[in-house]
């Protein structure tokens, strides 16, 4: 893409209602345990990665539904604050928002459960519209037939596709490479590999994926940093230590910050490392947004580490 295009990324979805709640310990089967309330915070993954993204310095148009309540004029005004444009947010009339019920207990490791209240319904139109002004698609396939179709869309407007993997997309090694032949950068969390291809994260693991069709395969490791490989290279790169308070969004912030180290054309060792850097500096807080960075905050963090 030689054309100068003004939406650095175009988010599809992901986008919901979080109500955040503090335990002791993660519920088990037939357990209950009490929560503390921390607070009904707007989050979802492509929501997240969005306004990280933002914060990071990238322009980000933010394509979703929200139902027409409370929740979804705070997620659209949230977004404002967090300088997304939010333009082609659809208003869904008596609908009710997305939400998540999402517990945290002690060191962060947060349990969430996901509760989808309507399949949300985009205009083909205004999607190729904003693909057209596009670097970048980003999204989490999980309705595989919608995806194919959005990446059709994304690649006949110029736009390279960027999917984000988790164990909750549902899909098979067979199915994975079918969504990889139509990706151009997969990013996974380490449970997500696992449960989509059947193999334990690794480079030659990951490299096996590059013949389905990406030139970018990421895959974080929690503490334990995260791994990418191009055609060219493959590198693993170490985590940074930090006392972690709450780990939701600390995914979504890592790939906004691949994206915005790959947008200044950074080689793909220091792309993981800024990654890295934002992804720790996310856990720090409270909430799937309670601490996103900025880039020169990123960079500060990286020379602290280092020095």
């Amino acid at each position: 893409m030689t054309e100068a295009r003004h939406i650095d990324v175009l988010t599809i979805g992901g986008i919901d209602m979080d109500l955040v709640i503090a335990v002791d310990e993660l519920p088990a089967h037939d357990l209950k345990v009490m929560g503390r309330f921390i607070g009904n915070m707007p989050g979802g993954p492509a929501a997240n990665f969005a306004c990280a993204a933002s914060r990071l310095g990238l322009h980000v148009t933010a394509l979703a539904e929200v139902g027409d309540d409370d929740p979804g004029r705070v997620i659209i005004e949230d977004f404002n604050n967090y300088g997304v444009d939010t333009s082609l947010i659809q208003v869904r009339p008596g609908g009710q928002t997305c939400f998540t019920i999402i517990f945290v207990p002690p060191g962060g490791e947060k349990g969430i459960v996901v509760v989808p209240t309507f399949t949300p319904e985009y205009d083909v139109a205004r999607m190729r519209a904003a693909l057209q002004q596009s670097y970048l698609m980003y999204l989490m396939p999980h309705d595989h037939g919608r995806f194919f179709a959005y990446a059709d869309l994304a690649h006949q407007a110029g736009a390279a596709v960027m999917i984000d993997v988790e164990p909750t997309i549902g899909a098979d090694r067979p199915a994975m490479e079918r969504i990889l032949a139509q990706t151009d950068i997969a990013s996974f969390n380490q449970f997500g590999f696992t449960a989509t291809t059947g193999e334990q994260p690794s480079i030659e693991a990951a490299r096996r994926l590059l013949a389905a069709g990406p030139h970018t395969v990421v895959v974080t490791l929690g503490a334990q940093g995260s791994l990418a490989v191009s055609r060219d290279e493959a590198v693993h790169q170490p985590g940074f230590a930090v006392i972690p308070v709450d780990t939701t969004g600390a995914g979504d912030t890592f790939n906004a910050a691949f994206v915005s180290a790959t947008r200044q054309n950074l080689p793909l060792g220091e792309r993981l490392r800024f990654a890295n850097a934002a992804g720790a500096l996310s856990v720090t807080g409270m909430g799937p947004r309670g601490r996103l960075p900025t880039r020169d905050e990123v960079r500060e963090f990286i020379t602290d580490q280092t020095s």
